[in-house]
């Protein structure tokens, strides 16, 4: 089992967005987003119900803030 999860959570609209920056698309990617919205939400009922894990609101940040983040969290860690 993890010992800490990180869960970054985005919107469809920032999810379209995403996936036309990449170059190759995986078959998940193809999915409706009503898919990813149920898979969301019950990681989101999870994380509430836990306290390690961290919820990172992706359409607020930039991946480099991301990335920061998760980088500042991992330090306080370990």
């Amino acid at each position: 089992k993890p010992t800490f999860t990180f869960l970054n959570i985005v919107d469809e609209q920032n999810m379209k967005i995403r996936f036309k920056k990449r170059i190759n698309l995986n078959k998940y990617d193809k999915f409706n987003y009503s898919f990813y919205d149920k898979v969301q939400q019950g990681f989101l009922k999870l994380a509430k119900k836990k306290n390690n894990y961290l919820i990172i609101d992706s359409n607020k940040n930039n991946i480099e803030e991301n990335y920061q983040i998760i980088i500042n969290k991992v330090k306080k860690l370990i």
